[in-house]
């Protein structure tokens, strides 16, 4: 074919532009792969940042005994992206745990005298069974942080997240007194973060009452900067050590505290400490002395009428020949 002076050809010409993005957009998607990780651990880093940032917020609220719900709400969600995008980092569950108990607290519970009054007389079963929708956030919070020790060796060591444990273990009630002990023992309470000593301090009061640890029960009261917070009257401190001392098996000691607790004022502490002192003269084999004072304590008993009527009956059932003014028959 001859060329003809000012031909034109019409033969389309190739558009390779298409192929040079598709080609840079593989290589990003290469490079991007390759440093998945590191991606993935700049947006972690960033997470976690956040993270400390909102609970510094909320920790004067939760120190002053007022957290608020907001910040709260806000911490758990930023805490559960963070275990999504980092379910194989201990830090994540850590969180989590932290999460948890914030909300536990939100509910209402108070690290104060009077709740601890009451469990250490009682126990955690009655406060439980009077409200059971604190149970499923302590569980959650201490297994999550069961989870942070379990994945990353160094929160064995974590102050906090131990504490979170110990605390779990004494709502839930599975431990023995004595392991439980053995564990809020092990914290160093000055290691702790502001927001959680208040309620290490109350974990470790209601726990060495109920076990019957009087020497840790002493040692804790006499730290001002770990169980000052809680604002103990003198009455209170005697009742928890009459409280311990009763566990222990030391009537005696029990005894000296339960007599400087009461006055004339017919409140819990001297409505407990009657009723008390009433079971360590049965324990003591001194049953006719246990029912006078019962029977002087029932016509201002109060709610606690049916309390006093159930040792009555325990202990007559133990000493049928004895008789009462009381309606046990009722």
């Amino acid at each position: 074919m001859l060329y003809q002076a000012n031909h034109r050809s019409y033969r389309k010409k190739a558009n390779y532009k298409p192929l040079v993005f598709f080609l840079i957009l593989l290589g990003l998607a290469g490079i991007a792969f390759f440093l998945r990780q590191d991606i993935k651990n700049l947006f972690a880093g960033d997470r976690r940042v956040l993270l400390e940032k909102e609970r510094k917020l909320l920790q004067e609220g939760i120190v002053k005994g007022e957290p608020k719900e907001g910040e709260i709400k806000e911490f758990k969600s930023t805490a559960k992206d963070f275990v999504i995008s980092n379910p194989k980092e201990g830090i994540s569950y850590h969180y989590a745990a932290l999460s948890g108990y914030y909300e536990f607290l939100l509910l209402g519970f108070r690290f104060d005298s009077v709740t601890l009054s009451k469990i250490a007389y009682t126990g955690f079963q009655e406060f439980l069974e009077q409200d059971s929708s604190y149970l499923p956030l302590v569980e959650d919070s201490y297994r999550q942080a069961l989870r942070a020790q379990a994945i990353d060796p160094e929160f064995l060591e974590s102050t906090d997240n131990r504490y979170l444990i110990a605390f779990g273990e004494s709502i839930r009630q599975k431990l023995s007194r004595s392991a439980l002990n053995k564990l809020l023992i092990s914290i160093e309470p000055e290691k702790l973060s502001p927001e959680l000593k208040s309620g290490y301090a109350w974990t470790c009061l209601v726990g060495s009452a109920l076990s019957g640890n009087t020497e840790f029960l002493k040692k804790i009261l006499s730290q001002q900067d770990v169980s000052g917070s809680l604002l103990l009257s003198a009455r209170e401190s005697d009742f928890l050590i009459a409280l311990s001392e009763f566990r222990a098996g030391q009537y005696v000691s029990s005894l000296n505290y339960l007599r400087r607790v009461k006055n004339v004022n017919e409140d819990f502490l001297t409505g407990s400490s009657k009723i008390l002192e009433a079971r360590i003269f049965y324990y003591q084999n001194l049953s006719p002395k246990a029912i006078v004072l019962l029977e002087e304590y029932y016509p201002n008993s109060g709610d606690r009428k049916e309390e006093v009527l159930l040792l009555a009956k325990e202990i007559l059932s133990k000493n049928q020949t004895l008789k009462t003014k009381l309606p046990v028959e009722d």
